[in-house]
């Protein structure tokens, strides 16, 4: 094979094609943007490839990673394909005993980091013995004089120095189509965390179908994009690296959650992937600042957003641009502007995946004229199962297949697929590996899923996180969380019910939405979120709302009869979300164990609220 079609083969085929145009871009310390091109790319993805092949790095042996994104993230990452290593990437957010656990279980004896916190937790598995590291290699000069510890740039300046061209083509050549390309392992909210191992197959497999699915959006212009979701993910690697690198996107590197919304305005993105906590946090933002406007600024919003949403659910649903004066004119005076705000004014293509996203977010983006398409895929379907065709995107639902993957509904309404991107193997767990397939091929998602007569895929909830109640019933907690999140004020929520006799939900208040959340109950004083979670008016509105914008549109038996409200998100720091946004029912269950307790007390406890009889 070679790499011929591979994520190496493309950075070849751009900096041949295009040497000189930017491929990544990085901020500086004064401010200006830090370009390697793809000539500079496909470079040091060659030295770091010669120095690992230097340093005695086998075919198949394994290279750990730790750090946040940027360029030199990527060039390691392929660098370690180059020497037919395989990448394994670990959060940033890991403890030490988590690090420990990759870098002994895939084996690496070499690891890349940035800081020296990721350095310290290195150091600490190495003196309780759990981490075999023979060598530390920092992305910059972070001052250690240690035998074991060298810097990316020295590390390329052995490979030049030690290993020549023909050397490195010869490694080259012997890519095959079944070596692993990256080993991505789970964030372990259920338990220990497994290493998925992604060939060469079916990441290229996962790059063609998606730039053909997508072929208008992705092949018209250069493309530009941020990456800024941890690179261990599959869904930024989708982003980052497969699509990509498939269209020569520019990517703009984003280190920390919080910068995105500059960088977004500094970069100005085609494409944007967005989990859905972070369109909703723009949401809430998006909604203090409209919630500001009075008089005629505010009828004239009002009137922009009722035409843009209109025209946009129009064209989603019949697949046709929608024009017309009054778009023309509400685009021109009001949407363009907020999307400039926003950085996203250049934006061709919205997306939303990794976790169910509310229809309430959806149709607010609507109103700003970004159609967010949903798509659905798992680190073992490296990253692509299903996507809602461009422009018409139908809410509620995660899209179709393509030609690239087959799916069915099998026992418990499990949604099952197969595919050549669907992952061969967990390491080293061959158990876990056996319980993924059934019997005739196919591979178990652990969603529920139904699929309509036109193909859309609806994803019903985790099998795991199916609540069973008391009764009998089973209930899906996804769509009652989903109307929930529906709420002004509210930014999280969960449901609960699991062998109970009723279902209750954790409430959790956003602070972004506060003043949005103090007009609608009426109150006119400011408050703090403490106050807010148990002022009676506040609860006296959530009461109103849980009933009219849930209650009222799921069975008596999924009916929220109790909440409690929660004034501090969830948070990555806090344990309760993974490093990719998505909450640990688990750790929510056992950290609000009290509150939830308190809901199933006779006629309930204080802090609860009743929100229907």
């Amino acid at each position: 094979m070679g790499i011929d079609g591979t994520m190496l083969g493309n950075i070849q085929r751009w900096a041949n094609a295009r040497p000189d145009r930017p491929a990544l871009h990085t901020l500086a310390p004064d401010g200006s943007w830090s370009i390697t091109t793809w000539r500079d790319y496909w470079q040091r993805v060659r030295s770091v490839g010669k120095g690992l092949v230097a340093l005695g790095l086998e075919p198949g042996n394994s290279a750990a990673m730790v750090a946040k994104n940027r360029p030199e993230w990527v060039i390691v990452q392929h660098g370690i394909t180059a020497a037919r290593g395989i990448p394994c990437p670990i959060y940033t957010t890991n403890l030490a005993d988590q690090v420990a656990y990759i870098v002994d279980h895939s084996e690496s004896e070499v690891i890349f980091l940035d800081e020296h916190a990721q350095l310290e937790k290195v150091r600490d598995a190495q003196s309780r013995g759990k981490a075999q590291v023979k060598l530390i290699i920092t992305f910059d000069d972070l001052g250690v004089a240690a035998d074991d510890v060298m810097t990316l740039a020295e590390l390329e300046a052995k490979g030049e120095a030690e290993v020549d061209d023909a050397a490195l083509e010869a490694v080259l050549d012997g890519i095959g189509p079944e070596d692993v390309a990256l080993r991505v392992y789970t964030s372990g909210t259920t338990g220990v965390p497994k290493g998925a191992e992604l060939n060469n197959e079916g990441i290229s497999a996962v790059m063609r179908e998606t730039v053909d699915f997508y072929a208008h959006p992705l092949l018209d212009e250069q493309q530009r994009n941020v990456s800024y979701l941890p690179l261990c993910h599959a869904a930024e690697q989708i982003f980052t690296n497969f699509v990509s690198l498939e269209v020569a996107s520019e990517i703009y590197f984003c280190p920390e959650l919080e910068q995105l919304r500059d960088y977004l305005v500094k970069a100005r993105p085609t494409f944007f992937l967005g989990v859905p906590r972070v369109w909703e946090k723009f949401e809430a933002a998006l909604r203090a600042r409209l919630g500001q406007a009075s008089g005629l600024r505010k009828s004239l919003a009002n009137w922009a957003l009722g035409v843009e949403e209109a025209a946009i659910l129009e064209g989603a649903r019949t697949g046709r641009e929608v024009g017309g004066f009054q778009r023309s004119l509400a685009r021109k005076l009001v949407i363009s502007k907020i999307q400039g705000a926003l950085g996203l004014d250049a934006l061709k293509f919205a997306i939303s995946g990794a976790a169910p996203i509310s229809e309430s977010t959806l149709r607010f983006f609507a109103s700003l004229g970004i159609l967010i398409h949903e798509g659905y895929g798992m680190t073992e379907t490296s990253g692509v199962a299903t996507a809602q065709p461009y422009m018409e995107a139908r809410f509620g639902t995660v899209g179709k297949v393509g030609n690239l993957v087959d799916a069915k509904i099998g026992e418990g309404q499990e949604l099952l697929l197969r595919g050549p991107n669907m992952v061969r193997s967990y390491h080293k767990l061959p158990e876990k590996t056996a319980e993924l397939w059934t019997e005739d091929g196919w591979m178990r998602t652990g969603d529920m899923a139904s699929i309509d007569e036109d193909g859309f895929v609806k994803i019903i909830g985790r099998v795991k996180d199916l609540i069973i109640t008391a009764g009998g019933k089973n209930v899906g907690p996804g769509e009652m969380e989903n109307h929930l999140l529906g709420i002004i004020g509210v930014g999280q929520a969960v449901a609960i019910g699991d062998r109970r006799p009723y279902i209750t939900a954790l409430l959790v208040l956003d602070p972004d939405t506060l003043p949005n959340l103090l007009e609608a109950a009426g109150i006119t004083e400011s408050l703090t979120m403490d106050a807010a979670a148990t002022d009676p008016r506040i609860r006296k509105y959530l009461e109103a709302e849980v009933e009219a914008q849930c209650n009222a549109n799921v069975a008596r038996y999924q009916q929220i009869k109790y909440f409690h409200v929660l004034p501090t998100p969830f948070s990555v720091e806090g344990g309760e979300l993974t490093p990719t946004m998505k909450i640990k029912r688990n750790v929510v269950s056992e950290k609000y164990a009290t509150e939830i307790e308190g809901l199933y007390q006779t006629g309930a406890a204080p802090a609860a609220t009743r929100a229907s009889a």
